[in-house]
């Protein structure tokens, strides 16, 4: 496993241990804070770098727990210590140099950020990828992901429809769009219809089998705490 591909992972990561901690406390009538992600799969290209606003894993409790694959890096590792870390961002800040309108170089310079839980430089390097790719979707669906890890659902909820009004079949912005429709605007039904139309539109989606999963749970009838 490369190293690029390891801090997607463990971005990837918390972004989805925070949709699936969701879930499992919904099923408890719950919808505080879930525990630290620690769920990784296949993504689609956009999502398989999906990012977290300072890569800071939500706390709170649950009782899901997904093991990691036997090769995922560690979660809570240092990495603006790690040298491979220091150098590849400092080959992406020369590329930017070189080329301030380098929106791939920005994006990856976001991600090493996010996976250093340097929230404000991913924040700052998002926004020049959107400056300069403000028609592509998939970019739109990332940095929606990014705010939805930071618990900036307003944010990504806007993200997630700039993505879904540029492609309305977008596979990681029906992802995102339901996730904020269920975490936060707590409107399970709409959730339920935007991830069904996207296994609808991509029945193949990498995270298909997972969004299947947490479909069976949102259907499932409310359990009610007696009083």
């Amino acid at each position: 496993m490369s190293k690029r591909t390891a801090w997607a992972l463990i971005v990837a990561s918390l972004a989805f241990g925070f949709v699936l901690g969701w879930v499992i406390a919904g099923g408890r009538q719950r919808v505080d804070r879930p525990s630290p992600g620690e769920m990784s799969q296949q993504m689609a290209p956009g999502m398989a770098n999906a990012p977290g606003r300072g890569a800071t894993p939500p706390t709170g409790e649950s009782s899901g727990r997904s093991e990691l694959p036997p090769d995922h890096p560690p979660i809570d590792k240092d990495w603006a210590r790690d040298p491979e870390w220091q150098k590849e961002l400092q080959a992406q800040l020369n590329r930017v140099r070189q080329d301030p309108k380098d929106w791939q170089a920005w994006r990856v310079l976001a991600r090493l950020y996010t996976v250093a839980q340097q929230g404000d430089k991913a924040q700052e390097a998002y926004g020049k990828v959107l400056e300069i790719r403000s028609d592509d979707p998939d970019v739109y669906a990332e940095v929606g992901l990014f705010y939805l890890n930071g618990g900036r659902f307003e944010e990504a909820e806007r993200m997630a429809d700039r993505a879904l009004q540029l492609a309305p079949d977008h596979a990681d912005g029906l992802f995102l769009k339901g996730a904020v429709l269920g975490m936060y605007r707590k409107d399970r039904a709409a959730a339920v219809r935007v991830w069904e139309q996207l296994l609808q539109a991509h029945p193949q989606y990498p995270m298909a089998d997972f969004v299947r999963q947490m479909l069976q749970q949102m259907k499932r009838p409310t359990e009610r705490t007696p009083s």
